[in-house]
């Protein structure tokens, strides 16, 4: 723990799910840059607690820290609701369990937040280099791809413009899930949307959008987690996938305008992405997005009522590839523009 004068006091939420090992990384990296009036908040989604071990130990090494253990029902927006109701200091800050703050992350925060009309602050998320085709997630060619437009705002149909230059600090209307801080009340009062159960995917550009509608929400670079990025270690690949179209169409229906025009690209989006599964020979996941867009057609029939997710996916249906020249045309603008999305759709 750390001492030092600031305004902002700080609630650290860490949502985990049987992964005590690299819980206890991220738990003793918060603990040694928390300052000494801040809490700590472990919300456990394991029915086996396999939090509490770890959550025992740091008590153990640093007995001056404020940290509790909460058991929750299993879900990352369900269990960050939890965290937020548990919060009493000023300010909550959401790490994934498989980060670790560098230095200085908390003095950083603070500073900020001594702006008032600052509601939200997140900060630099280093990661390993992935070993799939594409360029970079802050690459010019990945914000270009997306229609280019103010670095770290939302494009027509919910992706993210990334930030290119990652260097200089600026207003935002994103912040990556392994790295979020808001001010308790405001988000007491947005709060992650428990539609998106189980995994999430999305809930992050969801809550923080919807931050961004009541306040300014700030990037600041010299606040540097490094994310292990985890989440997608052993998990199925193709139901992940099933359920990125899923909840990416809801949250553009939910967020944006539903424009002809913004559901067209959303619809050459999800081609990209079958393209891009294919070049990666990602089999699995390539059958998750097609499931989901299965699923549209199933129930298209005359006279059939369109279940909510399938009236969400209506864009998708929309495309309709009628000729050998439209194929051709459509594969190929996919293959250029699917080396771009690497990291469209980050994990929490």
């Amino acid at each position: 723990m750390s001492a030092w004068d600031h305004t902002a006091r700080f609630s650290v939420v860490i949502v985990t799910m049987a992964r005590p090992e690299p819980l206890r990384r991220a738990l003793e990296s918060v603990a040694r840059e928390l300052p000494d009036d801040g809490e700590l908040i472990i919300v456990d989604g394991d029915a086996k607690r396999s939090a509490e071990a770890p959550v025992r130990a740091l008590q153990e090494r640093f007995p001056g820290l404020d940290v509790r253990y909460i058991a929750s029902r299993p879900g990352v927006t369900l269990q960050r609701n939890v965290g937020i109701d548990a919060a009493r200091r000023d300010v909550v800050v959401f790490v994934d369990d498989d980060c670790r703050l560098e230095r200085g992350v908390f003095e950083v925060l603070a500073c900020a937040y001594r702006d008032r009309t600052i509601v939200g602050v997140t900060g630099r998320v280093e990661r390993r280099a992935r070993d799939r085709l594409g360029p970079e997630s802050h690459s010019r060619l990945r914000w270009l791809l997306v229609g280019a437009g103010r670095q770290g705002t939302m494009n027509s149909y919910g992706l993210r413009r990334p930030i290119v230059d990652v260097d200089k600090a600026r207003d935002v209307e994103y912040m990556c899930g392994a790295f979020m801080s808001a001010r308790r009340d405001v988000a007491a009062s947005v709060r992650f949307d428990e539609t998106l159960s189980g995994y999430g995917l999305g809930e992050d550009d969801d809550f923080s959008y919807r931050l961004s509608r009541v306040g300014r929400v700030r990037y600041e670079p010299a606040a540097v987690i490094f994310h292990d990025e985890l989440g997608f270690a052993g998990r199925d690949r193709r139901r992940l996938d099933r359920i990125r179209v899923v909840n990416r169409a809801y949250l553009f229906r939910k967020n944006f305008p539903y424009t002809r025009r913004a559901k067209a690209r959303f619809a050459v989006l999800m081609a990209m992405l079958c393209v891009h599964r294919v070049l990666n020979r990602e089999w699995s996941g390539l059958r998750g997005l097609l499931g989901g867009m299965r699923e549209v057609r199933r129930t298209r029939s005359p006279g059939t009522q369109l279940s909510p997710v399938a009236a969400l996916l209506q864009p998708l249906a929309a495309v309709r590839l009628v000729s050998t020249v439209q194929v051709a045309f459509v594969f190929a603008t996919g293959l250029l523009m699917a080396i771009g999305i690497d990291h469209f759709f980050e994990p929490w």
